[in-house]
């Protein structure tokens, strides 16, 4: 269930021809209902109340959903920022310190932007974690060495920095794993599977209009919620930007000890 919410490609046609379905199916029962004029005020009642409940709900979903895509944002940006720290930091050290922590920083932001790209719940995702942490303790062993050695008012704020990566990479996947839960989605698709089934009973006769507005506006709404609440399966991304700033700023910097 999840997955096909995720990848909006499969969900959006396929929510449009089931809600649509859904009024052709309740026209068809209309009809074969008999002389429903008598009721016909209950039941444009029950379909404008449904319409309503169905509105509040999809104008609760789409603000759940974007503060968690802002937040996956935002995140990209503090990493690079952090990244950025440990270089400025890393330059102020004696070599051959400097040196090994510099070389490695390329590789880390190699390592976050692989994170980016690739399936949350595949293998891939875990080697990208298991590879920046392991470039990450790289960094912090080179700290650790040089306290002992060269016990400067600088080494402290660059440990500081060495140790944020780690809170960055689990933030980051933890905002990563962050969705709306699976039961709200339930509800939300019986919602409005239920009201299109209402919309088509209410309806007098088939006008194709009638039919394919309510589910492809439902289909839009929802395809946007799921775009912004799985930004690495859609349309909709969560911009790079910083960090590929970041690679290409460390690529341009001449080796250490040049």
């Amino acid at each position: 269930m999840f997955w096909l919410i995720a990848h909006t490609e499969i969900f959006f046609p396929f929510l449009l021809l089931g809600l649509a379905l859904l009024v052709e199916l309740g026209l068809r029962t209309r009809r074969a209902s008999g002389d429903l004029d008598a009721v016909q005020p209950f039941i444009e009642s029950a379909r404008d109340r449904l319409g309503v409940l169905l509105s509040l709900l999809l104008g609760f979903c789409l603000p759940m959903s974007l503060p968690h895509y802002e937040q996956r944002t935002q995140l990209v940006t503090d990493e690079a920022n952090a990244i950025a720290t440990v270089a400025q930091r890393a330059q102020m050290i004696p070599q051959p310190f400097q040196g090994r922590i510099l070389q490695t920083l390329p590789a880390y932001v190699d390592a976050r932007l692989e994170f980016a790209q690739v399936s949350l719940d595949g293998p891939a995702m875990t080697a990208s974690v298991y590879r920046a942490e392991q470039l990450q303790q790289e960094m912090w062993h080179q700290a650790m060495m040089l306290i002992p050695q060269n016990v400067t008012p600088l080494t402290v704020p660059l440990v500081q920095a060495i140790g944020d990566l780690s809170n960055s990479i689990e933030q980051r996947q933890a905002a990563a794993e962050k969705h709306i839960p699976t039961v709200l989605w339930w509800v939300l698709i019986l919602i409005s599977a239920l009201t299109c089934f209402v919309v088509g009973y209410s309806m007098r006769g088939r006008v194709l209009l009638g039919i394919l507005v309510l589910p492809l506006t439902v289909a839009i709404v929802l395809s946007l919620v799921s775009e912004l609440d799985n930004p690495r399966t859609g349309l909709v991304r969560v911009s790079q930007q910083s960090m590929l700033r970041l690679q290409q700023s460390l690529n341009a910097e001449p080796a250490p000890g040049r």
